[in-house]
């Protein structure tokens, strides 16, 4: 064969060699340089509970509690903010056991099992509120729950935990769906969907912020919940709450609210950029507040609300913040932007609010975050990347602490 041919032969085998690797490098054109970008994707880690933001110590709902649990797995001894997903999933799945009475009707706990007791440590909210069962004794029973009392209430025990009786006629357990269930972390403000025994998604949230003595009972109890009636929208003063579903008397999971605005044109528009701002932390009045921009996952307030189950009911668990901390995350967590005039950061290389065009993004570390040209960057509030080190420590000074 001619030399001359030879030559040209593997000048054509070399470019069919490299071609696909051109076209895939003109694909992810907003990565700068191609080879350095394949490195950095080889020592990818999923993200997982060494990466991301965790509790610095786990602590238990019933672990200060004068009556210690024995069950072998519920919500009182599940480790709150581990992401457990196997001991998640069984206590989503469990039954609750419920005070009978209408869906607004709210229960004094007794501090004694006697009649004529009107020594009261706590409130429960009938059908919705799941309570925990220690021990019977006769015709009463003596239960755990987080007290739902609300503004005026007599009894101003506000989002407590407490240990008291109740008559045992009173109790009622609901089967849940198995399905789907909820999990709000109010030290980290987020909503996490599971689905079949797995983490499907994580949505940012609100939780009730007390600001002071004055208003505590805006702090949103934790506990175990039903998600008992789709209320659908509502006013609360300038605000309009789309979505709304009741999980305790007046407490509902609902879209962050928006308000109408007018803009100099004199035309009227939906502004949700009062309340969106403040999700990823505590804000609301005792509701729930949750993103209407869709997840990576295509979930969203609107997604719940069209998804979750009617009945059996869908279960709602809310870990408190009480005496918890939340550690950073780890440098090396890998985080993404879109340098051609991205002004967001986010949790994975695609996200709904990004053109696909831009896809996938740029990826840098959140050990990178505060350095240039990250520093300006704002978390998506679609993918719920982890927050800042300095919006860790305002979660951790808003978290509640025991005197």
């Amino acid at each position: 064969m001619n030399k001359y041919l030879k030559k040209l032969l593997s000048l054509l085998l070399v470019f069919l060699l490299l071609f696909p690797a051109f076209c895939l490098a003109e694909d992810y054109e907003d990565y700068g340089d191609f080879g350095e970008e394949i490195e950095e994707w080889e020592d990818i880690v999923e993200p997982g509970d060494t990466l991301l933001a965790t509790d610095v110590s786990y602590h238990t709902p019933n672990e200060h509690s004068e009556v210690k649990c024995d069950h072998e797995l519920c919500f009182w001894n599940l480790e709150m903010g581990r992401m457990d997903e196997e001991s998640i999933w069984k206590v989503l799945t469990q039954p609750v056991t419920v005070l009978s009475g209408k869906q607004r009707e709210q229960v004094r706990i007794l501090a004694r099992p006697e009649e004529k007791c009107t020594d009261y440590v706590g409130v429960v909210t009938c059908a919705s509120q799941g309570v925990h069962v220690l021990r019977q004794e006769g015709d009463w029973t003596l239960i755990e729950a987080y007290s739902s009392s609300e503004e005026g209430s007599a009894v101003k025990v506000f989002a407590e935990q407490f240990q008291g009786w109740v008559k045992t006629s009173r109790l009622k357990e609901e089967q849940v769906d198995q399905h789907y269930g909820l999990v709000i972390d109010k030290l980290q403000q987020r909503l996490y969907v599971f689905k079949e025994g797995k983490l499907f998604t994580t949505m940012l949230c609100s939780t009730g912020f007390a600001k002071n003595k004055a208003n505590l009972f805006h702090e949103t109890p934790a506990g175990e919940f039903l998600m008992v009636s789709w209320v659908g929208g509502f006013q609360a003063e300038t605000l309009w709450c789309a979505y709304g579903m009741r999980i305790n008397s007046g407490i509902l999971i609902h879209e962050v609210p928006s308000r109408q605005e007018t803009n100099k044109a004199g035309e009227t528009y939906t502004s949700y950029a009062r309340c969106e701002r403040y999700l990823g932390e505590k804000a609301s009045h005792g509701c729930i507040r949750v993103q209407r921009q869709l997840t990576p996952e295509g979930v969203n307030a609107k997604w719940l609300w069209d998804n979750l189950s009617r009945k059996p009911y869908t279960k709602v668990i809310i870990w408190d913040d009480m005496d918890r901390e939340l550690g950073y995350p780890d440098d090396s967590l890998l985080l993404y932007y879109n340098p051609k005039g991205g002004t967001n950061y986010h949790s994975q290389p695609t996200c709904s609010l990004v053109k696909d065009k831009y896809e996938p993004m740029t990826a840098f570390t959140y050990g990178e975050l505060d350095t240039k040209p990250y520093n300006k960057l704002e978390p998506c509030p679609g993918c719920a990347p982890m927050p800042r080190k300095t919006k860790i420590d305002e979660l951790n000074a808003k978290s509640r602490k025991r005197q």
